[in-house]
């Protein structure tokens, strides 16, 4: 199961990346104007791999809920550690397909690494709390589906 879990987290982030403006490839590769790589292009990316490619899936650490914000500084993480060459390979048309299945692979494995990817989507659900209010932060109402 797990393997079969990485493929699909590798493949819903590797759709995702292929689904960048060629501006946030170009600024991720350090191929734009600026000639450098730019850090609000890292952060796009994790942004997008997190809201869109990996919605679908939970995260947990010791049987608990964690918190996405954790999940996303491991997909940065995982994107800051590309290297110069390897992410001017992202916008090299020879080369792009295999670069960005390769670093798509290496961030679904680092978040395999950390956490416990769960299969199944979580649910948010307004559970009465006695007039008490949950921190910004709360997961006390987010449920798995089917619980």
């Amino acid at each position: 199961m797990p393997e079969e879990l990485q493929k699909k987290l590798t493949s819903a982030i590797k759709v995702q990346i292929d689904c960048l403006s060629q501006p946030t490839l170009n600024g991720f590769a350090g191929t734009g104007r600026s000639r450098q790589r730019e850090k609000g292009s890292l952060h796009a990316i994790a942004t997008r791999i997190m809201d869109e490619g990996l919605r679908p899936y939970a995260f947990e650490c010791g049987g608990e809920p964690v918190n996405r914000h954790d999940v996303y500084l491991t997909v940065l993480t995982a994107l800051f550690d590309i290297d110069d060459e390897d992410a001017r390979r992202w916008t090299s048309r020879g080369e792009w397909d295999a670069a960005r299945f390769e670093a798509a692979k290496d961030i679904a494995r680092a978040v395999m690494r950390k956490f416990t990817v769960v299969d199944r989507p979580r649910i948010y659900r307004d559970i009465p709390t006695d007039g008490q209010m949950g921190g910004a932060h709360s997961h006390s109402n987010w449920r798995f589906e089917g619980e």
